[in-house]
């Protein structure tokens, strides 16, 4: 068993987040402009401090372009890059299909782990589906996060 825990059951290459357009982000940056020019005008030092953070931020962000990373199911775990992450580590899966998203989410088993978000890119979302549910429950009653909606909605 052990010379076939490597064997990838299913592999796919997807970005490590989705990019969004550039046209919101134009508006979101001129109308924090606007009002960074009104809190300038009416001397709101504080709130014209955090525009100019959120500014900075909004910027960075923008910047990174996502790596493409190549995800593979395999009998000992999936493998994202170099990184494997255990079956026994994970304790179940769901996929979000909304809007842009195509996703599939891993909930670790620690009580304080992060959630694993994979994108799905051109996947198989039923052959993805299939796979894991070889080695963890999935649970249908979980959706897209409200962070990852209000995210989309705003193309962050």
């Amino acid at each position: 068993m052990a010379e076939n825990s490597d064997k990838t059951l299913y592999e796919w290459e997807a970005p490590e987040f989705g990019e969004t357009g550039r046209g919101w982000n134009i508006w979101v940056f001129v109308v924090l402009l606007l009002a960074a020019g009104w809190m300038a005008w009416t001397r709101q030092w504080i709130a014209l401090a955090v525009v100019g953070m959120i500014l900075v931020v909004l910027y960075l962000m923008k910047r990174v372009r996502p790596r493409k990373f190549t995800h593979q199911l395999t009998e000992a775990g999936i493998k994202v890059g170099e990184r494997i992450h255990r079956y026994d580590q994970l304790k179940s899966f769901w996929v979000v299909l909304a809007g842009e998203a195509r996703v599939v989410n891993l909930l670790p088993k620690r009580k304080w782990g992060l959630m694993l978000t994979l994108q799905l890119g051109d996947a198989d979302v039923d052959k993805v589906r299939d796979v894991l549910s070889k080695f963890l429950p999935e649970d249908a009653s979980r959706g897209e996060d409200t962070i990852d909606r209000i995210g989309r909605f705003f193309k962050l």
